[in-house]
């Protein structure tokens, strides 16, 4: 039998006996490694990089992702490495945080090989998590795990817009104790334990997976569910508002969601399509296998991003207040699907597409603000609406540009080039949604300290960093108009984000590196 076939086998029943069943179900990859100049084996989780010896038979630690403070990629040829494992290997340096109580130890040490994983309050946990104490989703399919590949996560609940959206069928935890996002070697937290910094020095021993890439997109998604819990306090009511679209998520799954794509695409009504496009994306939010399905059907991404473009122009047929609405909706559900779903292959294959059509539609119908009669630009609830309709198209332009700047693209001609090269042709309507994603941006950082929009923050000056790097005439329009106040807002940064907010550290290089580019 093959040396990794056996490998894998050990591996996977191992981590079966070893992890939580819901843990077990958010695997990623894994990759033999070398770490202490020792054989490991990395295991990647939507959570969570576990490292066990190699064959497995001890967890020897597990680093939350959300306590990442820098991942990357060294160019180097480490000298106890020999052969082609020495040239075909990548070398990632990891540093992250950790509390070490009133100790010194790091997390790196040797452990008894239980389970240990970050608690909501911080307080690090080394019982075995059974899975009885995890949280209950819809069930995930199971498939077989090799050395570069991966299946379905089931991402933890996320907020969901208020009296809009279902109520979340979980409960979240704040992690407002336990999130501490300086830099320096130590602090103190809340809870009095010390918080330290350690660092990681890890070999791959091959140079085609995506263990790499995938780690830093599960980071990431990490501190931007972790910035979600800190504005979404627990709600003691937390039944959802329509028990029969509750009852429908439960059930969901492969021929049911056949029929709620056929109901979107077939019902005319515009508010029967904003509840049926409500509950798939609540349905995603909760189940991964959702957005598996819906990166297969071109049909229903296709009417989707069509919708983007008929209802900004506007119908005439409904109320213009409750279109704008069914628009926030639809790029909260197509952000949803990109959201945790960059280990999916068949996300990049339908953008890609019939050369690119939905990709170039998706972008072309996101790239104007809606319009609107005369008598509702002084509408004070539409100008609300035309607000938060600006902030879902920026969460959904930065989820695009992630997706093709920093996830696996697998094979495909995704770049960001490619975006650019679709949006510049738009520029006359496209530039005045980009003039007003700068303000809105430089409105939110001089709310010095406000925890709520973090998150937004770090979307928009994304994009707009993005953009100004990568577009001569983004750069010519933010430089022409919006330069002065850019210096002026953005001047010292870190004084102005949230301090305990996952993404504060990320938001605040993205800030000086739009600082760098116009400067």
């Amino acid at each position: 039998m093959d040396k990794q076939k056996v490998v894998n086998q050990k591996l996977e029943s191992f981590m079966r006996r070893n992890l939580p069943s819901a843990e077990y179900q958010r695997i990623r990859c894994y990759e033999r490694c070398v770490v202490d100049k020792s054989m490991k084996l990395a295991l990647l989780t939507s959570k969570n990089l576990i490292i066990t010896d190699s064959p497995p038979r001890t967890i020897l630690y597990t680093l939350p992702l959300i306590e990442f403070l820098s991942l990357s990629l060294v160019q180097d040829l480490p000298d106890f490495l020999h052969g082609d494992e020495r040239f075909k290997s990548q070398h990632l340096s990891l540093k992250f945080r950790h509390e070490t109580g009133h100790k010194s130890e790091s997390p790196l040490s040797e452990s008894s090989g239980s389970y240990v994983s970050a608690s909501s309050d911080g307080d690090a946990s080394s019982e075995r998590l059974s899975p009885s104490k995890s949280k209950k989703h819809l069930s995930a399919s199971y498939s077989s795990l090799s050395s570069t590949s991966w299946h379905g996560t089931l991402p933890s609940p996320r907020s969901q817009r208020p009296l809009r959206l279902i109520t979340s069928l979980d409960e979240t935890a704040s992690r407002l104790d336990r999130l501490n996002l300086s830099d320096s070697g130590s602090s103190v937290s809340s809870q009095g334990a010390t918080t330290a910094t350690a660092d990681l020095d890890l070999f791959l021993l091959t140079d085609s997976t995506l263990f790499y890439q995938l780690l830093q997109a599960a980071s990431l998604n990490e501190k931007i569910a972790g910035t979600k819990e800190l504005k979404s306090p627990v709600n003691g009511d937390t039944k959802p508002k329509r028990k029969k679209s509750h009852e429908r998520l439960i059930m969901v799954r492969g021929q049911l969601y056949n029929q709620l794509s056929a109901d979107i695409q077939s019902n005319k009504s515009l508010e029967k399509r904003f509840y049926l496009v409500q509950e798939l994306s609540t349905a995603a939010s909760n189940d991964m296998n959702i957005k598996k399905y819906f990166w297969k059907d071109l049909d229903l991404c296709t009417a989707l991003v069509e919708d983007l473009g008929k209802y900004r122009l506007g119908t005439g047929e409904n109320n213009r207040a409750d279109e704008i609405e069914y628009l926030i909706q639809l790029e909260s559900c197509l952000s949803e699907m990109f959201r945790e779903s960059e280990h999916l292959s068949q996300r990049a294959h339908l953008l890609t597409a019939n050369s690119f059509v939905v990709l170039r539609l998706l972008l072309e119908n996101i790239s104007s603000a809606p319009s609107l009669p005369t008598h509702l630009t002084s509408d004070a609830e539409v100008e609300d609406l035309c607000t938060e309709l600006l902030d879902t198209t920026t969460k959904l332009l930065f989820e695009v540009l992630l997706a093709v700047s920093e996830h696996p693209t697998f094979g495909t001609e995704l770049s960001v080039s490619r975006v650019v090269s679709f949006l510049e042709p738009c520029f006359s309507t496209f530039g005045p949604v980009y003039s007003s994603m700068i303000e809105r941006g430089l409105f939110l950082i001089s709310r010095t300290g406000a925890a709520s929009t973090t998150l937004l923050l770090y979307c928009v000056f994304y994009v707009v960093e993005v953009l100004c790097r990568n577009s001569a005439v983004c750069r010519r329009l933010l430089i022409s108009s919006h330069l002065e106040d850019i210096r002026y807002y953005c001047a010292n940064p870190e004084l102005k984000i949230a301090r305990f907010s996952p993404l504060q550290g990320l938001t605040i290089e993205r800030v000086y590196k739009l600082l760098q580019n116009i400067s």
